[in-house]
Protein backbone atom coordinates (compact mmCIF):
# COMPACT_ATOMS: atom_id res chain seq x y z
CA UNK A 1 0.00 0.00 0.00
CA UNK A 2 1.39 3.48 -0.81
CA UNK A 3 1.95 6.18 1.77
CA UNK A 4 -0.90 6.52 4.15
CA UNK A 5 -0.92 10.30 3.84
CA UNK A 6 -0.19 10.66 0.20
CA UNK A 7 -2.86 8.05 -0.10
CA UNK A 8 -5.30 9.30 2.49
CA UNK A 9 -4.74 13.08 0.77
CA UNK A 10 -5.78 11.23 -2.44
CA UNK A 11 -8.92 9.77 -1.06
CA UNK A 12 -10.26 13.06 0.26
CA UNK A 13 -9.72 14.60 -3.18
CA UNK A 14 -12.29 12.19 -4.68
CA UNK A 15 -14.49 12.57 -1.93
CA UNK A 16 -14.50 16.46 -0.76
CA UNK A 17 -18.13 17.25 -2.36
CA UNK A 18 -19.49 14.09 -1.23
CA UNK A 19 -17.59 14.81 2.92
CA UNK A 20 -19.07 18.31 2.65
CA UNK A 21 -22.50 17.45 1.92
CA UNK A 22 -22.96 14.52 4.30
CA UNK A 23 -21.00 16.56 7.55
CA UNK A 24 -23.11 19.73 7.98
CA UNK A 25 -23.89 20.05 11.49
CA UNK A 26 -21.27 18.86 14.26
CA UNK A 27 -22.40 16.55 16.90
CA UNK A 28 -23.23 18.61 20.75
CA UNK A 29 -19.86 17.58 22.10
CA UNK A 30 -18.06 18.75 19.25
CA UNK A 31 -19.71 22.18 19.04
CA UNK A 32 -19.26 22.50 23.05
CA UNK A 33 -15.24 22.35 22.72
CA UNK A 34 -15.37 23.92 19.48
CA UNK A 35 -17.33 26.96 21.73
CA UNK A 36 -14.51 26.44 24.49
CA UNK A 37 -11.92 26.70 22.60
CA UNK A 38 -12.94 29.77 21.03
CA UNK A 39 -13.14 31.55 24.31
CA UNK A 40 -10.04 30.96 25.25
CA UNK A 41 -8.90 33.45 22.72
CA UNK A 42 -9.24 37.21 22.53
CA UNK A 43 -10.90 38.68 19.85
CA UNK A 44 -8.59 39.14 16.68
CA UNK A 45 -6.54 36.31 17.32
CA UNK A 46 -4.92 34.22 15.11
CA UNK A 47 -5.72 31.03 14.30
CA UNK A 48 -4.83 27.79 12.04
CA UNK A 49 -7.34 25.28 11.09
CA UNK A 50 -5.09 22.25 10.42
CA UNK A 51 -6.96 20.01 8.63
CA UNK A 52 -9.77 22.22 7.98
CA UNK A 53 -11.02 20.17 4.98
CA UNK A 54 -14.12 21.85 3.66
CA UNK A 55 -13.70 24.74 5.81
CA UNK A 56 -16.95 24.52 7.94
CA UNK A 57 -15.27 25.47 11.38
CA UNK A 58 -12.47 27.75 9.51
CA UNK A 59 -15.78 29.68 8.83
CA UNK A 60 -16.98 29.61 12.30
CA UNK A 61 -14.38 30.66 13.78
CA UNK A 62 -14.69 34.03 11.51
CA UNK A 63 -17.72 34.80 12.10
CA UNK A 64 -16.90 34.25 16.15
CA UNK A 65 -14.48 37.21 15.37
CA UNK A 66 -11.51 35.17 14.87
CA UNK A 67 -8.63 35.69 12.31
CA UNK A 68 -8.47 32.19 10.67
CA UNK A 69 -6.74 30.97 7.91
CA UNK A 70 -7.53 27.01 6.92
CA UNK A 71 -4.58 24.68 5.89
CA UNK A 72 -5.34 21.06 4.49
CA UNK A 73 -3.12 18.65 2.53
CA UNK A 74 -6.15 18.25 -0.02
CA UNK A 75 -6.52 20.15 -2.70
CA UNK A 76 -10.21 19.61 -3.39
CA UNK A 77 -11.10 20.04 0.54
CA UNK A 78 -9.03 23.39 0.43
CA UNK A 79 -10.74 24.94 -2.73
CA UNK A 80 -14.11 24.01 -0.67
CA UNK A 81 -12.76 26.38 2.61
CA UNK A 82 -11.80 29.04 0.19
CA UNK A 83 -15.24 29.15 -1.41
CA UNK A 84 -16.65 29.64 2.50
CA UNK A 85 -14.88 33.37 2.35
CA UNK A 86 -11.65 32.18 4.53
CA UNK A 87 -8.40 31.47 3.91
CA UNK A 88 -7.02 28.61 2.96
CA UNK A 89 -3.63 27.39 2.21
CA UNK A 90 -2.48 23.94 0.94
CA UNK A 91 -0.11 22.17 3.45
CA UNK A 92 0.55 19.40 5.49
CA UNK A 93 -0.55 19.72 9.40
CA UNK A 94 2.96 17.53 10.09
CA UNK A 95 5.16 20.25 9.22
CA UNK A 96 2.91 23.58 9.00
CA UNK A 97 3.32 26.41 6.53
CA UNK A 98 3.35 28.84 9.42
CA UNK A 99 6.24 31.34 11.07
CA UNK A 100 7.56 30.49 13.87
CA UNK A 101 5.17 31.98 17.18
CA UNK A 102 3.32 33.43 14.48
CA UNK A 103 -0.46 32.40 15.59
CA UNK A 104 -2.65 32.31 18.77
CA UNK A 105 -4.09 29.42 18.49
CA UNK A 106 -4.37 25.92 16.66
CA UNK A 107 -7.36 23.96 15.92
CA UNK A 108 -7.16 20.59 14.68
CA UNK A 109 -10.44 18.70 14.33
CA UNK A 110 -10.74 15.14 13.43
CA UNK A 111 -7.50 15.41 11.74
CA UNK A 112 -4.28 13.99 13.50
CA UNK A 113 -6.17 10.67 13.35
CA UNK A 114 -4.87 10.35 9.89
CA UNK A 115 -0.72 10.70 11.25
CA UNK A 116 1.16 7.82 11.76
CA UNK A 117 1.61 6.98 15.52
CA UNK A 118 5.32 6.93 14.79
CA UNK A 119 4.76 10.70 13.76
CA UNK A 120 3.30 12.00 16.56
CA UNK A 121 5.39 13.62 18.31
CA UNK A 122 7.38 15.73 15.73
CA UNK A 123 3.88 16.63 14.51
CA UNK A 124 3.33 18.07 18.38
CA UNK A 125 6.25 19.59 17.69
CA UNK A 126 5.91 21.41 14.88
CA UNK A 127 2.26 22.94 16.59
CA UNK A 128 4.08 24.12 19.00
CA UNK A 129 6.53 25.93 17.04
CA UNK A 130 4.26 27.66 15.42
CA UNK A 131 1.95 28.82 18.64
CA UNK A 132 3.08 31.79 20.44
CA UNK A 133 4.00 31.27 24.22
CA UNK A 134 1.12 30.52 26.05
CA UNK A 135 -1.03 30.22 22.56
CA UNK A 136 -4.12 27.38 22.82
CA UNK A 137 -4.26 23.85 21.25
CA UNK A 138 -7.51 22.59 20.45
CA UNK A 139 -7.52 19.09 19.60
CA UNK A 140 -10.02 16.43 19.02
CA UNK A 141 -8.62 13.20 17.81
CA UNK A 142 -9.98 9.33 18.40
CA UNK A 143 -8.93 6.61 21.24
CA UNK A 144 -8.53 3.21 20.64
CA UNK A 145 -6.11 0.89 19.61
CA UNK A 146 -5.96 0.55 16.13
CA UNK A 147 -4.25 1.56 13.25
CA UNK A 148 -4.71 1.03 9.96
CA UNK A 149 -6.65 1.48 6.45
CA UNK A 150 -10.63 1.60 6.81
CA UNK A 151 -12.92 2.14 3.53
CA UNK A 152 -14.58 5.51 3.57
CA UNK A 153 -18.20 4.11 4.60
CA UNK A 154 -20.09 5.81 1.85
CA UNK A 155 -17.38 5.63 -1.25
CA UNK A 156 -16.31 2.25 -0.48
CA UNK A 157 -13.86 2.12 -3.00
CA UNK A 158 -11.50 4.32 -1.64
CA UNK A 159 -9.55 4.19 1.86
CA UNK A 160 -8.18 6.22 4.64
CA UNK A 161 -5.43 5.68 7.21
CA UNK A 162 -6.60 6.23 10.88
CA UNK A 163 -5.12 5.96 13.88
CA UNK A 164 -6.84 5.53 17.17
CA UNK A 165 -4.46 6.96 20.29
CA UNK A 166 -3.83 5.97 23.88
CA UNK A 167 -5.20 8.63 25.93
CA UNK A 168 -2.44 8.84 28.25
CA UNK A 169 0.15 8.15 25.79
CA UNK A 170 -0.92 11.09 24.10
CA UNK A 171 -1.33 13.82 27.20
CA UNK A 172 2.09 12.40 27.71
CA UNK A 173 3.85 13.40 23.95
CA UNK A 174 1.79 16.68 24.59
CA UNK A 175 3.57 17.29 27.54
CA UNK A 176 7.16 16.47 25.83
CA UNK A 177 6.31 18.86 23.36
CA UNK A 178 5.74 21.61 25.51
CA UNK A 179 1.86 22.24 25.96
CA UNK A 180 0.12 22.21 29.16
CA UNK A 181 -3.10 20.34 29.20
CA UNK A 182 -5.89 22.34 31.12
CA UNK A 183 -8.74 19.99 29.99
CA UNK A 184 -9.82 17.24 28.40
CA UNK A 185 -12.76 14.83 28.00
CA UNK A 186 -13.67 11.93 25.66
CA UNK A 187 -17.25 11.10 24.14
CA UNK A 188 -18.81 9.13 21.16
CA UNK A 189 -20.25 8.67 17.82
CA UNK A 190 -19.28 6.11 15.66
CA UNK A 191 -15.56 6.75 17.21
CA UNK A 192 -14.36 7.54 20.58
CA UNK A 193 -13.37 10.69 20.67
CA UNK A 194 -10.59 13.05 22.63
CA UNK A 195 -10.83 16.52 23.39
CA UNK A 196 -8.06 18.51 24.70
CA UNK A 197 -7.33 22.26 25.27
CA UNK A 198 -3.90 22.91 25.89
CA UNK A 199 -1.59 26.29 26.15
CA UNK A 200 1.87 26.33 24.80
CA UNK A 201 4.33 26.71 27.01
CA UNK A 202 7.57 29.33 26.35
Amino acid sequence: MSDPIAHTTATYDRIASDYDERFTDPPPAFAAFRERFASALPAGARIADLGCGPGRETAWFKERGLAPVGVDRSIGMAKLAAGRGVPAVLGDLRYPPLPPASVDGIWSAAALLHVPSEQTEPTLRAWHAALRPGGVLGLITALGESEGWEPVPYRTEYERWFVHRDPGTLLAALDACGFEVSWHESNATHRTWFNVLATARG
